[in-house]
């Protein structure tokens, strides 16, 4: 039995008008969250993907940027049609979001508590009293220790995973239908990612939400995740089970990403790397972009983009896929 759809995403598209041209961050995603799902979103930097969360959300700047889409409907809601007003209510209560440096999006001025009950008393309208007494229940759900105390420290008094911890009981604490992670362990050392990616677990499986957790590290979204959308220049190119896309990677491009790991006990003295460079999004490459670097380029790559063929349950856009089902 198939999961419940929360978010769905059709013909996605966000592009930024700069001096230069126009740059087509994200360039017709679809995307599927079910309920209750961790859903990983890989790619290398500059592929789009922080720009379909913050799309999501609603917070591109407008302008220089602007963003269209067929359906974006969480729960059934199209968000495109809601006020800002209304939409202010859905950020935080239906969804939030982490980013990779908690840093910046604490305001060093105010005490984690003011930031936290501020939160409550917008989205739940709860009194002060009862917004401190959740507070202190949210640091709790993070593990953070000495909770009564922390409600007294500002961001800077706490490390980079305290902050981060923080960062998830504001997002958690109104019990959101879906989480958006953002690269939410880059910045932290190798133990505190561990930790950090242990606690997005149990606060999917303890609150029943969904997670869609953006990053660059395969390693991650095989750890914790159960399906994996990979984006390459502003498009998907490849979306599966995570148990199938690690078994038979389809696309090239993912096929590069996996063969790049580094491997315990390896023969090899040199990792594997993808020859050639991420294109320039202001000029795109004819065809599928992903030919100019791709080892199985033939004649159609070069001359028409591939749509999303679909087979088994996954989407690959690439012609070498679609020879592959027409055998």
């Amino acid at each position: 039995m198939l999961a419940e759809i929360l978010l769905e995403l059709r013909n996605l598209k966000t592009k930024f008008k700069t001096y230069d041209g126009e740059v087509k961050a994200a360039d017709g995603i679809d995307l599927t969250v079910h309920k209750k799902e961790i859903l990983g979103i890989v790619g290398e930097s500059g592929c789009g993907k922080s720009a379909t969360a913050l799309s999501i959300m609603r917070l591109i700047p407008s302008p220089p940027g602007e963003v269209h889409a067929d359906k974006m409907e969480l729960n059934g809601v199209e968000l495109q049609s809601l006020t800002e007003k209304q939409l202010s209510k859905v950020r935080g209560s239906e969804i939030s979001m982490i980013f990779q440096e908690p840093s910046s999006a604490l305001n060093p001025a105010f005490t984690i508590g003011e930031q936290l009950i501020e939160v409550l008393i917008l989205h739940q309208k709860l009194d002060r009293g009862a917004a401190h007494r959740q507070a202190i229940k949210a640091l709790n759900l993070v593990q953070i220790p000495a909770a009564t105390q922390r409600l007294a420290d500002y961001p800077h008094q706490l490390s980079g995973g305290m902050r981060q911890r923080v960062m998830l009981a504001m997002a958690c604490a109104c019990m959101p239908s879906l989480l958006i992670a953002d690269e939410p362990t880059t910045a932290l050392d190798v133990t505190v990612q561990a930790q950090i990616l242990e606690l997005l677990c149990q606060l999917q499986s303890e609150l029943n939400i969904a997670i869609m957790l953006i990053t660059h590290d395969l390693s991650l979204v095989a750890e914790i995740a159960q399906r994996v959308a990979v984006m390459y220049a502003g498009v998907v190119v490849e979306n599966a089970s995570v148990r199938n896309l690690f078994a038979k990677p389809r696309h090239p491009y993912t096929q590069g990403l996996l063969a790049s790991l580094p491997l315990l006990n390896a023969e090899r003295e040199r990792l594997n790397v993808i020859p050639g460079g991420v294109p320039n999004m202001l000029n795109l490459p004819k065809g599928c972009r992903f030919h100019p670097r791709c080892p199985h380029c033939w004649q159609i790559c070069r001359q028409q983009e591939p749509p999303l063929f679909s087979q088994n349950g996954s989407e690959v856009r690439c012609w070498l896929f679609a020879r592959e089902m027409n055998k």
